[in-house]
């Protein structure tokens, strides 16, 4: 994939040069049929010339994209007639065709004076098109959990994707026949500014970065020509949160140079909502479980947000079900059409919701009294209007109905020696927790299941060998305490803790398990056992550090980047 950029001189206040960028998803795979809702944006600059630019199908007729893709190789934007989408991710020249009949630029984007930053564009399709998934602008909780991530969480967590070219051969860069993704890692924005020789700093809140850092077999790993304003997204869901739309990149031929720059789209909501008649609906509840003993009943809270900072939501549908036919779901809501609803109702309508506005109410869910069920209760919201963070509009909440306790077990190693005698000792704070709220453990155990050559005690509260004896515990109730292991012949090894009530058992047994890599290293071991993406991780050194005379910016105009057929 390939977007394209201007060398500066090496004084910014200098002219640019005319060399031209080329960058595209290289070193990736055939994402054919994975994305319904990938776009491929045609411009016809006149004279048999066209330029291509990929994007994301946000509702059934608004497809967003990268405002540079709209400007000819004179500087001039180009007219809406000359737009032409194709939506879907089969096979190039397969896909539904839609004419565009409207096209937005942010205002804050400058072809020439400012082509850094809000390169956003939105295309209003002709007709509208109905696919099977969509997907979501990232929110503010899942945008800030990427942020906060370590350098094995930042590891390949996003996903590029688009139509661009997948070849370094100047010669053949044209547009893609099969979609291409590649997995990349986030690079904080410092790093990525550091690499950028401080040339972000200006547009820092509108800009997010990422590259493969460690690339396997040092396959070259980029978006590249044809790329722009294809979307960045978590992980590999196939109906993802969008964080960036491809911009720009180093003038390197599409090699691994500086981190390639995307536009951050959750500054960008305030434009998607001015020219597009979207609105953020969304329903949230309170702790994953809820608890109710056999033939009773549990009451689940649940608010419904209009998130959208300028767009009324109208006739907003809450819907409330279970997958179990054990649990009955009723909503008791006030605000709904009929002025309220009666027992046994699954679903009202609120006539409006002005942005920024919410609505409380709850749901009664009751058992039949039978058989124990951790049942899932699916609350959902919809409104007459389209959304651009549809993910959100559902909230699963699972509803346990159970005379028995419901316990789990967590640990984490705080340290590890080696003795006088050269054993390794390592301490580990284990918690265990009764979830339930309505019923109490009488004889609370966690079993533990040892790494070879090792034996384990417990402190002076709770007794342990193989099996930790924690005793009675109320519903609610938590307790803690500290391991020790004791290894003759120290080394990186497994301990498994599973808990149970030795009086009949607990439910659900879902959570019961945790694993714990214990290390004699002196260093503080990860409390998961989970690990990295087959990529790894890394950082920029000072090698990738450029002399400013060689900074790439895409401010030529995208015909030479976006080749003819």
């Amino acid at each position: 994939m390939v977007h394209r950029l201007t060398l500066l001189a090496l004084a910014l206040s200098g002219p640019a040069l005319a060399d031209d960028f080329q960058t595209y998803i290289v070193g990736g795979e055939d994402a054919t049929g994975d994305w319904p809702w990938a776009a491929l944006v045609e411009i016809d600059f006149g004279g048999g010339s066209r330029g291509y630019c990929s994007g994301s199908l946000l509702s059934p007729d608004q497809v967003l994209t990268a405002a540079h893709c709209f400007f000819d190789e004179n500087g001039q934007q180009i007219n809406t007639s000359a737009i032409t989408v194709h939506i879907g991710s089969g096979l190039n020249g397969t896909n539904p065709t839609r004419a565009a009949g409207a096209h937005y630029l942010h205002p804050g984007y400058n072809n020439i004076a400012n082509p850094l930053g809000n390169d956003i564009a939105l295309i209003h399709l002709s007709t509208a098109i109905d696919v099977s998934t969509l997907p979501s602008l990232v929110d503010d909780a899942h945008f800030e959990e990427l942020l906060a991530r370590d350098a094995t969480g930042r590891d390949e967590a996003l996903t590029a994707i688009g139509w661009g070219a997948t070849t370094t051969d100047p010669n053949n860069q044209t547009v893609s026949p099969t979609l291409q993704q590649v997995a990349l890692d986030h690079v904080p924005f410092s790093t990525c500014n550091q690499n950028w020789n401080g040339f972000l700093t200006p547009v820092q809140s509108s800009v997010i970065c990422a590259a493969e850092l460690n690339p396997q077999d040092n396959e070259t790993e980029n978006t590249c020509l044809g790329d722009s304003g294809g979307p960045l997204i978590l992980g590999d869901d196939p109906a993802p949160y969008i964080v960036g739309l491809t911009s720009f990149g180093s003038a390197d031929n599409c090699q691994a140079g500086r981190p390639t720059v995307f536009n951050r789209v959750l500054n960008m909501v305030d434009f998607v909502e001015e020219n597009a008649p979207l609105v953020d609906v969304t329903i949230e509840s309170g702790p994953e479980r809820y608890y109710g003993a056999l033939g009773g009943q549990t009451t689940v809270p649940a608010t419904v947000t209009n998130g959208s900072l300028r767009n009324t939501a109208r006739n907003v549908m809450i819907r409330a079900n279970t997958d179990d036919t054990s649990a009955d779901a009723s909503l008791q809501w006030s605000g709904c059409d009929d002025g309220g609803l009666l027992a046994g109702d699954d679903q009202c309508t609120l006539s409006s919701l002005t942005a920024g506005g919410h609505s409380s109410g709850q749901v009664e869910v009751s058992h039949n009294g039978v058989t124990e069920t951790d049942a899932t209760l699916a609350l959902s919201v919809s409104s007459d209007e389209d959304e651009y963070r549809i993910k959100n509009n559902q909230a699963p909440v699972t509803v346990v109905f159970s005379n028995r306790p419901d316990l789990t077990v967590s640990a984490e190693q705080t340290s590890a020696d080696l003795d006088s005698n050269g054993q390794g000792i390592a301490t580990i704070a284990v918690r265990v927790s009764n979830l339930s709220t309505v019923n109490a453990a009488s004889d609370a155990t966690v079993e533990l299941t040892l790494p070879a050559g090792t034996t384990a005690g417990g402190d002076d509260t709770v007794q342990c060998d193989t099996l930790c004896w924690i005793g009675p515990m109320a519903s609610g109730a938590s307790v803690d305490f500290t391991l020790t292991l004791t290894s003759g012949t120290p080394q990186t090894g497994t301990l498994t803790l599973a808990a149970a009530d030795q009086n009949g058992g607990d439910f659900p047994r879902d959570n019961n398990q945790h694993e714990l890599t214990v290390a004699y290293s002196g260093v503080k071991a990860a409390s998961d056992s989970g690990g990295g993406g087959s990529g790894g991780g890394g950082s920029f050194g000072v090698g990738w550090l450029f002399a400013l005379a060689g900074l790439a910016l895409r401010a030529q105009p995208p015909r030479r980047n976006n080749r003819s057929r």
